[in-house]
């Protein structure tokens, strides 16, 4: 497996281990519905920084703006409920992945960067979901 594979999986596992522990309040005290929160804006920021990249023919100055509306947002969900910042992540992540596909055509991303792309988020989604879920 391709180590930008690996590390895009692995990069669900403070995901994973936030929303596992958050049964507790607090862990080595850390807050990790906040760390969950935080993790996901930081992500998010992160991806929404690629699509600078995508091709830089193609509209870069659009896309900076999108990459900043994205990242301006995750900065935004540090700053309000959980249950808010969960629901306004998840759907960006979704919107996220929709403005990037839409360069699939006119640009040389590969179709396993496509599919992996799409995995990491529908589990990233379904991971704000639960939260949502067991946090209410």
């Amino acid at each position: 497996m391709k180590t930008w594979k690996i590390l895009g999986y692995m990069g669900l596992i403070p995901f994973v281990a936030c929303l596992y522990l958050s049964e507790r309040e607090m862990v080595w005290g850390i807050a990790l519905k906040s760390a969950f929160i935080a993790y996901s804006a930081i992500i998010l920021s992160f991806i929404a920084g690629t699509i600078w990249r995508v091709d830089r023919q193609l509209q870069q100055s659009h896309q900076q703006i999108v990459s900043n509306i994205f990242s301006i947002t995750a900065f935004a969900c540090l700053l309000i409920r959980h249950d808010i910042a969960l629901g306004i992540l998840a759907t960006s992540y979704l919107l996220l992945f929709l403005y990037e596909i839409r360069f699939v055509k006119q640009s040389k991303l590969k179709i396993d960067y496509i599919i992996m792309r799409f995995r990491l988020t529908f589990a990233v989604i379904l991971l704000h979901i639960v939260a949502l879920i067991l946090w209410s």
